[in-house]
C-alpha cells in the first residue's frame, strides 16, 4: 500500500470534493483540548483510506480506497461494508467482482454526493471495464445502480454535482452531464470545448453557472449560453492545477494542488492570493469544505481552519487528535465534524 499512495497523489487522484452550505453556529475558535472519535477498520471501515465522505441524516457514508464504501447508522450504532471483496452480496449476481449488478461501480471511491432519495457515487479505476458511477437507493429493491462511462469516459471520476434532474461528472477526460429522469448521458465537455484541462478535481455549482477546477486552472460555464470563460495565471490563478472550489457568500475559493488559496471577487472578475496565518499553510490541497462558518482545508499536513466571523486562523494537527496529518477529506455534522485521514476517519466533537 505504501507504493500506491506517492502514485495516486502525482495523478491528481485524491479529490474529492464535497461542498457544504455553511449552518449557524457560535462562532470562534476551536475550543482546546480538542474531542476527538476516531473510527478505524477495527470498528468497522472497510478500509483506512478515507478519500470520501457524506452525512445523510442519520447515516454517515465512508468511501475508501480499495474497500468500497462503508455505511454507519449513528442510531444503531451499526457498520455495513459495500464492496466487490469477498462473495457477492446478493444472489443473483455472477461474473466477475466489478460487473456485479447491485453493488458500486468500483472499490475506490473517490467522491460521495447525497441527495433526498438517494446517494451517488464516484469511483476511480486502472484499467479496463470498471470505474464510472453509481447510486444507492435504499428504497428500491436493487439498491444500487451502476452506469455505463459515457463511451469509454468517466472511468477515473473524481468530483461530482448533482442539479436537479442533472448530475455532472469530473473525470480524467472532461465534464459529463447525466440526465437523472431517463439515466443517459446528455452532454459531454473536454479541452475541445473550453476546459483549460480534461481532468477535472472540481465542480462547484451556482444557480446560472458551474465553476470547474482542472488540473491547467478554472472554469466558468454559463448554463443558458453553454459558454465557457477560463481563468488562469493572466487572471490571478498563478497555480495551474486547481484542486478544490467552495462558495463563500458572493466570492469563491479555489485550491492549488501545491497548497496556494485564492479568492474570486465576481466585481474585478479576477482572482487574487488569500495569504493564511496558520502554520500549516504551506502543505498541499486535497480538499476544501464549508462547516460550522469556517472554511475547512484539508492538507497533507493537517487541517487549517479559517473563522468567517472573525478573520481568525488556526490549524488541527495530529498533536490535536487527528488519526493522521494527511486529510483528504471533511464533512459537517450537526454536532461535529468528520474528517477523512490514511488512517481513518476523526470525529472532532463540537458540543452537545
Amino acid at each position: 500500500m505504501s507504493k500506491i499512495i506517492p502514485s495516486l497523489i502525482h495523478q491528481s487522484f485524491l479529490i474529492l470534493v464535497i461542498v457544504s452550505i455553511s449552518c449557524p453556529a457560535e462562532a470562534g475558535l476551536l475550543k482546546r483540548p480538542s474531542s476527538f472519535h476516531q473510527v478505524t477498520s477495527k470498528d468497522g471501515l472497510s478500509s483506512e483510506m478515507v478519500y470520501a465522505m457524506a452525512v445523510h441524516g442519520e447515516e454517515i457514508w465512508f468511501g475508501t480506497y480499495g474497500g468500497g464504501a462503508t455505511l454507519y447508522n449513528k442510531s444503531s450504532k451499526v457498520y455495513k461494508a459495500y464492496t466487490t471483496k469477498g462473495e457477492p452480496m446478493e444472489k443473483e449476481d455472477d461474473g466477475k467482482s466489478i460487473n456485479w449488478k447491485n453493488l458500486l461501480s468500483y472499490n475506490h471511491v473517490s467522491v460521495i454526493v447525497p441527495e433526498t432519495d438517494r446517494i451517488w457515487f464516484g469511483t476511480y479505476f486502472y484499467g479496463f471495464g470498471g470505474g464510472g458511477i453509481s447510486y444507492y437507493h435504499p428504497r428500491k429493491n436493487s439498491s444500487w445502480k451502476r452506469f455505463n462511462t459515457n463511451d469509454g469516459r468517466a472511468k477515473k471520476v473524481v468530483s461530482m454535482a448533482v442539479e436537479g434532474d442533472w448530475v455532472w461528472v469530473g473525470s480524467e477526460k472532461g465534464l459529463s452531464q447525466l440526465d437523472k429522469k431517463t439515466e443517459g448521458w446528455k452532454n459531454f465537455y473536454s479541452v475541445q470545448d473550453g476546459l483549460p484541462g480534461n481532468f477535472v478535481n472540481s465542480i462547484l455549482n451556482q444557480p446560472d453557472c458551474l465553476w470547474i477546477g482542472t488540473n491547467a486552472g478554472a472554469s466558468q460555464f454559463q448554463k443558458a449560453q453553454k459558454t465557457w470563460k477560463t481563468y488562469s495565471q493572466k487572471e490571478g490563478l498563478t497555480e495551474p492545477e486547481i484542486k478544490s472550489l467552495v462558495s463563500i457568500g458572493r466570492k469563491i475559493w479555489a485550491g492549488g494542488i501545491g497548497g496556494t488559496l485564492f479568492e474570486y471577487d465576481p466585481a474585478t472578475n479576477r482572482w487574487k492570493r488569500i495569504e493564511p496565518t496558520d502554520s500549516l499553510k504551506k502543505g498541499g490541497i486535497h480538499s476544501m469544505v464549508v462547516a460550522k462558518e469556517k472554511v475547512l482545508i484539508c492538507r497533507d499536513n493537517g487541517v487549517s481552519l479559517y473563522d468567517l466571523p472573525t478573520g481568525q486562523w488556526e490549524s488541527l494537527t495530529v498533536s490535536d487528535g487527528l488519526l493522521s496529518n494527511t486529510v483528504f477529506c471533511a464533512a459537517e455534522d450537526h454536532n461535529s465534524i468528520w474528517f477523512g485521514t490514511d488512517k481513518g476517519a476523526s470525529r472532532l466533537i463540537l458540543g452537545q
